[in-house]
């Protein structure tokens, strides 16, 4: 029996099959046990907070804010380090330092981290100022930009998967979840650490001052002092902003850019319009089961994936973003036909692709480039 061993792939440059590489390693591909895995994960986070808080242990609300500051300041960090990068000499932009038992880190992110840190120190500290939920809001689009940049969708049908399980468990949680708990357990969660005030049997008034949730980005209504605010949770953001990448990629894979009259373009238009529905919705309060608020996914992801999914009908692509396949390169989506088998084969082969050594098309015998193998 003769093995055929491949002869060499297309010719990529080393500094770009390098860059591939190091994006691949750094990104993350969502696939269906994932989508699920993150619904469970989600689900689970939420009824534990929930729980927890009715039981009285409001310290877990500190535990969130601290964590919240170490993960914004690793995520601000991570998003300066190519600026940092630019302005050292060539041969410390991609130097690593020794950090022991904790492994290596990039010297570019080491030079901002102090300065993020302190950023992040200074929200922590001065949380309750009036001016910080602007400095929360710098914290929490970190947080969101490095998530979207990690993680991503490598085909239109596990991001309707993804996207599919998160509208029920928003409206779940919002909705119908007082009929279980008596409650809206994710309303009661998101308003947990609001000031309150308790008269005791003496006469004497004790004052809680309040610990909010910082997972969420804050515009004020008018004057901040009152503590009137305008809030759309990071999870309203990532999940779709998830949708709005693999669109822009598709675009940049397609046709070069990413445009507003492609598939970028169709689903930021759908994201702006569901984000105003929410808000019409909470204006005039349509409700279910009188929770006060909006399950924000009710609207998001049906506006975000409908315009894809419609443009992509209309220019006879919808199967090639369906399967991922959009996402290949012009030159080798042919090395396979649409609907053609999944799984981790496909992630491989996508993998192999971009770093610029898949196998070629099995040659004629007696082709120069390849040769039998004893």
């Amino acid at each position: 029996m003769n093995l055929v061993a491949p002869g060499p792939g297309p010719a990529y440059p080393s500094h770009e099959r390098a860059a591939a590489a190091a994006e691949l390693e750094e990104s993350l591909e969502m696939n269906s046990s994932m989508a699920i895995g993150f619904l469970l994960v989600a689900s689970g986070m939420l009824l534990s907070l929930y729980l927890l808080l009715q039981a009285g242990f409001t310290v877990v609300l500190l535990l969130i804010v601290a964590l919240f500051t170490l993960a914004s300041s690793h995520a601000l960090a991570s998003l300066l380090a190519p600026a940092s990068a630019a302005l050292l000499p060539a041969r410390l932009k991609t130097a690593t330092v020794s950090l022991g038992p904790c492994g290596e880190a990039e010297l570019a992110t080491l030079l901002v981290w102090p300065l993020c840190l302190a950023l992040a120190g200074t929200w922590f500290l001065c949380r309750r100022a009036t001016w910080a939920w602007a400095l929360q809001d710098v914290l929490g689009a970190a947080v969101c930009a490095t998530f979207v940049r990690t993680v991503q969708l490598p085909s239109l049908e596990v991001g309707v998967q993804l996207l599919g399980l998160m509208f029920l468990y928003d409206i779940f949680m919002v909705f119908l979840s007082p009929l279980f708990f008596h409650k809206s357990v994710m309303m009661s969660v998101a308003t947990a650490g609001q000031p309150s005030h308790t008269v005791l049997a003496d006469g004497t008034c004790e004052r809680f001052d309040g610990e909010r949730m910082p997972m969420l980005l804050m515009i004020p209504r008018g004057d901040p002092s009152r503590g009137d605010y305008a809030m759309l949770g990071l999870g309203d953001i990532v999940v779709p902003g998830l949708l709005l990448t693999f669109a822009a990629r598709c675009d940049l894979s397609l046709r070069g850019a990413a445009s507003p009259l492609g598939y970028w373009g169709a689903a930021s238009a759908g994201y702006l319009a569901g984000l105003s529905c929410a808000l019409a919705a909470n204006m005039y309060h349509l409700t279910i089961n009188g929770v006060q608020g909006q399950p924000a996914l009710l609207y998001l992801v049906p506006l975000t994936i409908g315009p894809v999914s419609l443009l992509a009908y209309l220019r006879g692509e919808l199967p090639r973003l369906w399967s991922g396949e959009a996402l290949l390169p012009a030159t080798q989506r042919s090395l396979r036909p649409v609907g053609a088998a999944g799984g981790a084969a496909d992630e491989a082969l996508v993998s192999q692709q971009l770093c610029g050594f898949a196998a070629a098309p099995a040659p004629l015998e007696g082709s120069s480039h390849y040769k039998p193998l004893p």
